[in-house]
Order: C-alpha cells, then structure tokens, then sequence
C-alpha cells in the first residue's frame, strides 16, 4: 500500500480549481483530475497492514492529547518546479499549525516504518504534470479559500486508467 497523509478539497473548492486551471492556463501538461486535488502533509510510503495498525494508532493516541485546529488557506500563489515538471496552486501563507501537523505525521509515519520526507511543507495542489516548459503566468491571479477541518490517510492505486486516491481513514481537527 502505497499510502500519504493529506488535506482533501471539498467537492466545491475542487470544482473551483479545476474551473480556474482551466480557464486561466489552458493545457500545458498532463492535467491532474479534479478528483485527485488534494494537499498532501506526509508521504507515507509503502506499509504493511500490520504497521498501518500501528500508524493509526499512533496518530490517534496524538491527536486524543494534542489541540491542532483546522483553519483556512487562501489558495492564492502559482509555482513550477522545473526538475519535476509540476505546476502547482497553493497558498501564499499558511499557520504554523498546518507545518506542524505535517512534522508530527511525518514522525509518526517515520517510526511506524514509512518513509521520512526532510523537506519543509509547502502546502501545494498539483494541477498540471509533465509541464515543459513552465507554463505562462495566468493572466488573473487565484483567489480560492479552503476550509480544512480534518486530514485523510490515502492509499495511491494505479489503474487501467492512472492514478486514484482512496481514502484509509479521517482524523478530525478542532474547529477554530
């Protein structure tokens, strides 16, 4: 089971997205379906059952002592990252808290076995893969809010028809 940590977009802020990707960019690359937006805070890897056990368990037994809130992100910056050839949507800013929900999944992921991602959190969507060159600057800037009130352990499947992500199991946040 190839399995991440992240925040799921509503139906509506995906549809948002999706209308404003197409709108402002146009095709330059392979677009990522609506259906797969998502903001991913820790890459899991590859874990047996018996260790995901483990992994829910762990984040659980966190979350019953700890007080992370959701809050709402502006989805309001484009970026490219050129080696990976990913255009993405996320936001400017960003509280502390979304950075250290993402540490402490990525430690609870690290000691169930699961793979430890060094790099600082920059909470992203994916919109285009495959993107050479960047694409153009959309002539109008993003202006998309997300709510986020709980995250989501998804598993990562390939198909006859590309990647989808189905979701293990949501830990709800605290309401601010």
């Amino acid at each position: 089971m190839r399995l991440f940590f992240a925040l799921d977009l509503p139906g509506e802020t995906a549809r948002a997205v999706s209308s404003w990707r197409d709108r402002e960019l146009g095709r330059c690359g392979r677009p990522v379906p609506a259906a797969n937006f998502h903001i991913t805070l820790a890459f899991v890897g590859d874990l047996p059952g018996s260790r995901l056990e483990r992994l829910c368990l762990s984040v659980d037994q966190w979350l019953a002592g700890d007080t992370c809130r959701g809050a709402e992100l502006q989805l309001d910056r484009t970026g490219y990252w050129q080696k990976a050839g990913i255009y993405w949507l996320g936001p400017s800013q960003w509280p502390q808290d979304l950075s250290l929900l993402a540490q402490k999944l990525g430690g609870l992921s690290s000691a169930a076995g699961g793979k430890r991602d060094k790099r600082s959190l920059q909470p992203h969507i994916t919109l285009f893969r495959r993107c050479d060159p960047a694409p153009p600057a959309p002539t109008r800037p993003p202006s998309i809010p997300l709510r986020y009130d709980y995250f989501t352990l998804f598993e990562s499947r390939q198909g006859k028809s590309g990647i989808s992500y189905h979701p293990q199991q949501h830990w709800d946040l605290l309401r601010t």
